[in-house]
């Protein structure tokens, strides 16, 4: 069964991980939980795998998913993937989430020696920009408090005409945007925002919005 090392770039000796390492558990059950995110979002985690799948299937060059998580939507996908796929979180327990769910998607074949787990900050990647044709980007743009600045971190990524897939929490539909106001006065999210003022905040990009998610899919023109 596969297992990939952790690996850990970036982040100072005395990191231990991010808060969701305390969290890790609760989260990946509520990411994956259909019932959650029907009432509170309006979506569904078959949205967030097929955005993924889209992202997955825009190119054959490397792929980087940051603030990858545990995978939940894109263990399947990545373990049968054909492109090199670099999966970063700043949640070691996270990652390891990652890596089990990984495992168990490939089953007793070794198929994911394209596949690297890396510790690290997303908005402190220390490779060599524009080194990934794809890259995608799930649940992280309504926790920061600045979108423009994550997106542009996100394209220095991304090769010259390469691809940004990401997803938003938006404030556009009342339940999901109350309880973005709950997880804002408690310190879990940026400000809320609706789809259109997320879209202002990055140059007028246009956003595709399902209850209280927005995908969006940007070009590296750098």
């Amino acid at each position: 069964m596969w297992r990939s090392e952790i690996e850990r770039i970036g982040l100072d000796a005395g990191d231990e991980g991010a808060p969701y390492d305390r969290k890790a558990a609760t989260y990946d059950r509520l990411v994956r939980s259909r019932t959650y995110n029907r009432v509170l979002w309006g979506a569904s985690p078959a949205d967030y795998e097929a955005f993924a799948l889209r992202a997955l299937d825009a190119g054959a060059g490397p792929l980087l998913d940051v603030a990858g998580g545990s995978a939940a939507a894109t263990a399947h996908l990545y373990a049968h993937a054909s492109r090199e796929v670099v999966l970063v979180d700043r949640s070691r327990a996270m990652l390891g989430r990652a890596q089990a769910r990984i495992a168990r998607a490939c089953g007793p074949l070794e198929l994911t020696p394209h596949v690297r787990l890396v510790q690290a900050d997303a908005l402190r990647l220390a490779w060599v920009p524009h080194r990934f044709e794809t890259v995608l980007c799930m649940g992280l743009m309504h926790i920061v408090a600045d979108p423009e600045a994550l997106l542009r971190a996100l394209c220095e990524q991304a090769q010259p005409t390469g691809k940004v897939y990401f997803t938003s929490l938006v404030a556009d539909r009342g339940v999901g945007a109350a309880y973005l106001r709950l997880l804002h006065r408690a310190g879990e999210v940026a400000a809320p925002r609706t789809s259109a003022e997320l879209s202002a905040a990055l140059g007028g990009l246009e956003l595709e919005v399902r209850g209280n998610m927005a995908y969006g899919v940007a070009t590296n023109s750098g």
